[in-house]
């Protein structure tokens, strides 16, 4: 059975999580300091199994009293039993001396850790969960034992941690396919891209631009891989919407585009992106979703056009290009189509990425060297999401840092991370660094 030790200082409400977790009044809870003198344990269901869930007594150190070195005796000797940790701190405090202390008894273990962030109760909480990070854990959730809020994530991340399966799940599981979407404006192909990749026809195929209405489906295998591709209705500008029906589409559309987990923006050979293209790849790239520039008809490409002068030109016309991965096709003769496979498979294999918060800083520190600049002092980074990838950055003054270095950090860890294509966000936190 996994055995799960929740750790921390006294009195950040380790025993009010424990008793909420496994639904009982097991250990005492208590505004007093040191209240649960020895552990408590209980048994809770993570998915389809049971885990041993821990509660210690309050870490302190100077302890005088016997009773006092017992218990830090008794926490030290059990964190090697442990399957995982979960290093409690009080959201409504700053981190002190013994949250610092304890962070690095929990590195030095080598256990893999959650850092819950408790008492987070409201917006002002809400923002100091990012002063956390700096404790150096990559898996930090915030939640309120006392008000039973969050708590959830705090499962599901255990359940990820330890690696646990649902087997009364697995089915649902299996159906949560990766999603992507095809878009760009009518007769560039989406629909005979969709057919071809079906293997059937799916959805109508014309020279009538705007045929599809609707938004259509399909799970389709490709490399031994099922996906759900979805293809829309061509986008236009509102202006050229006429009639409740084809603004319904661009609706769907829309809507398909938010809920993608890719994104497949096509282009026809014999054009170039237009303004609204830009608009459209905008949209996507705001809505961080990661994009595939699939250039349609390549068949039918002018004697003189390769693939590098195509993808210059649309450059020259607009940086938004330059960080996006290409792929050439003819969906009608199914040229091209192995390399699209490829690179689908890629960008998916970028998706829920994950950077070390120790990588992440001494890659950091790099980029600073190239951006000098006396002004800018970044103190630490932490990525705190995945999808999209967002990235939190400690500074001095949000003020010096402008949009070009910003880009500048962005492009440096795409390259170093292989992120083409994946948008990144970078927030900014202004922090004192206290020496």
């Amino acid at each position: 059975m996994k055995r799960v030790g929740i750790i921390g200082r006294t009195n950040v409400g380790k025993s009010t999580l424990f008793n909420h977790l496994i639904k009982q009044e097991k250990s005492i809870v208590s505004s007093i300091a040191g209240t649960t003198r020895d552990f408590v344990s209980g048994r809770i269901m993570v998915g389809d199994q049971e885990i041993e869930l821990i509660d210690f007594g309050g870490l302190e150190f100077n302890v005088k009293e016997t009773i006092g070195k017992g218990v830090q005796e008794k926490i030290y000797k059990n964190i090697v039993r442990l399957d995982l940790i979960i290093f409690m701190v009080d959201g409504k405090t700053e981190i002190t001396n013994e949250d610092k202390r304890i962070a690095e008894i929990i590195r030095k273990s080598k256990k893999p850790a959650i850092l819950a962030v408790n008492k987070v109760d409201g917006k002002k909480q809400k923002e100091n969960i990012y002063d956390f990070y700096s404790l150096g854990f990559d898996d930090v959730v915030g939640i309120s034992a006392v008000n039973n809020q969050n708590l959830e994530a705090l499962i599901l991340e255990i359940s990820k941690k330890l690696k646990l399966k649902n087997k009364k799940k697995s089915l649902k599981i299996n159906k949560a396919l990766t999603k992507i979407t095809i878009i760009g404006k009518p007769n560039v192909g989406k629909s005979s891209l969709f057919n071809r990749l079906c293997g059937e026809e799916r959805s109508i195929v014309t020279q009538i631009p705007g045929t599809t209405r609707d938004t259509i489906d399909a799970e389709i295998k490709l490399g031994g891989k099922d996906y759900l591709f979805i293809d829309t209705a061509g986008l236009r500008r509102k202006t050229k919407i006429a009639g409740l029906l084809e603004k319904e589409s661009s609706y769907r559309s829309i809507h398909a585009i938010n809920t993608a987990d890719i994104v497949l923006y096509l282009l026809d050979t014999n054009q170039y992106a237009t303004a609204y293209d830009i608009k459209l790849l905008g949209y996507a790239l705001k809505k961080g979703k990661p994009i595939l520039i699939v250039v349609n008809k390549w068949d039918l490409k002018p004697a003189d056009m390769t693939p590098n002068k195509y993808q210059e030109i649309l450059i020259a016309d607009n940086s938004l290009f330059r960080n996006l991965p290409f792929v050439f096709v003819s969906a009608v003769k199914g040229h091209g189509i192995d390399d699209l496979i490829s690179e689908i498979n890629k960008l998916e294999k970028k998706l829920g990425f994950k950077i070390k918060t120790s990588v992440l800083n001494q890659e950091l520190r790099k980029i600073m060297h190239v951006i000098g600049g006396a002004k800018q002092k970044l103190f630490y980074a932490t990525q705190i999401g995945e999808n999209p990838l967002e990235i939190l950055l400690f500074v001095n003054n949000k003020k010096f840092f402008n949009k070009k270095q910003l880009d500048l950090i962005k492009k440096k860890f795409g390259e170093r991370f292989e992120l083409v294509g994946i948008p990144i966000f970078l927030k900014l936190r202004e922090r004192e660094r206290k020496d």
